[in-house]
């Protein structure tokens, strides 16, 4: 039963900030200071936040803007190359694979960590109604 609490928790954490990376890949540009932030504060409605729990959250995703910009690009690059390897017979494949997975780690935990961030704010009625709220919307389903 525990086990599958902290699963519970890991999914919901990580799939409710699978859409800050796709935000954060988003270029400086009209409304930049608004998307970058778009997808994480989203996931936030109806969780009736204090202001200041808003302004928290809103610094934490635009402090870490930055980095998902960083990691989507390295990810990117690394599809890229390994795209690239299937025409090429002298590519190690095996580090391109290696590097992709990597680059998905990478993300993977930068998103859960700056989930972590946010949820810290969250009071305990809070995080039980984000969570209700991902189960209800198939963030919690499993896919296979």
């Amino acid at each position: 039963m525990k086990l599958n609490r902290y699963l519970a928790g890991l999914l919901v954490a990580s799939s409710v900030a699978l859409a800050l990376p796709a935000e954060a890949q988003r270029g400086p540009g009209p409304g930049a200071h608004h998307e970058m932030r778009g997808g994480g504060m989203r996931m936030l409605r109806g969780l009736d936040l204090t202001t200041e729990q808003r302004e928290q959250a809103r610094k934490i995703f635009e402090e870490q803007a930055p980095a998902f910009r960083e990691r989507a690009n390295a990810l990117r690059a690394a599809h890229e190359a390994l795209r690239k390897a299937a025409v090429d017979p002298n590519a190690d494949v095996r580090a391109l694979a290696d590097t992709v997975g990597k680059a998905h780690a990478d993300a993977a935990v930068q998103r859960v960590e700056t989930m972590r961030r946010v949820t810290a704010l969250l009071t305990p009625e809070q995080r039980q109604k984000l969570e209700q709220g991902r189960s209800r919307h198939g963030g919690g389903e499993r896919h296979g």
